[in-house]
């Protein structure tokens, strides 16, 4: 498992050090621009270099969590990734390794743009000469995700575990769905749709499992701690049955 691990982090590796790039370009300029133009937050280099920032934090983190079904699209379609079901290795380990990658990858990312985001908005309102304003709008932030939650360990804990638990799932399903497109509709018509639409039929019954499971009578960050439990519990059943089906008909 670590190195079919390795192997997972090294294909991935190029797109992540391009983001990174991206971002450490974008935060060079924007501290150019807060502290060599005065305290005036809205000249253009800062503007600019935020919109950056934001845009890549954003969209790389969508990009990190969907690279991994776009590496298993192409492991099961192309010759030379097909090569990977040749090496001792069952389909439990081959999908266990995508997945493991990918919830690393995205624990990674998320933590380093959140921290740098933190760093920058803190950099920001103390150089505006008003470092209290930072915490109303991060609770605002917050209030607007759930009108429940609050600046404290455990709120900020449970929504990043709930966030991370659904993505999970949802990298899940994807694969399922991408399994099933290359072993049970591989040259049909209309493959493409309909395995989009049976993603989208998993998504679907996702959310409503995690409807269940929303009580009243817990508080917003217990019930965060359930739905991510549950979540957790879905992404295994999914990465179960897409493993069996791989094994069944993709394993050589």
């Amino acid at each position: 498992m670590k190195a079919l691990l390795k192997y997972e982090f090294r294909k991935t590796f190029a797109a992540k050090l391009m983001i990174l790039g991206i971002a450490a370009c974008a935060e060079l300029a924007f501290l150019c621009g807060l502290y060599l133009f005065g305290k005036d937050p809205d000249n253009n280099v800062t503007v600019i270099s935020t919109m950056i920032l934001f845009f890549t934090a954003f969209g790389g983190v969508i990009f990190i969590g969907i690279q991994s079904v776009l590496t298993l699209h192409r492991d099961m379609n192309t010759k030379q990734g097909y090569m990977l079901y040749m090496t001792p290795r069952n389909s439990f380990q081959i999908l266990g390794a995508k997945m493991l990658e990918n919830g690393f990858s995205l624990l990674l990312a998320g933590a380093f743009f959140f921290l740098l985001g933190f760093l920058d908005v803190t950099l920001l309102f103390q150089r505006m000469g008003s470092i209290s304003l930072l915490w109303d709008f991060l609770s605002d932030m917050l209030r607007s995700i759930n009108t429940q939650i609050t600046i404290d360990v455990h709120s900020v804990l449970a929504l990043v575990l709930s966030m991370l638990a659904s993505w999970m799932a949802t990298v899940s399903t994807a694969f399922l769905a991408d399994i099933v497109s290359a072993a049970l509709l591989n040259g049909k018509k209309y493959n493409g749709v309909l395995s989009f639409l049976f993603f989208i039929a998993l998504n679907v019954l996702m959310n409503w499992i995690l409807r269940q499971f929303s009580f009243s009578g817990v508080s917003a960050v217990g019930n965060l701690y359930i739905e991510s439990a549950v979540a957790v519990v879905y992404a295994a059943i999914m990465y179960v049955i897409s493993a069996l089906v791989m094994e069944k008909y993709l394993s050589v």
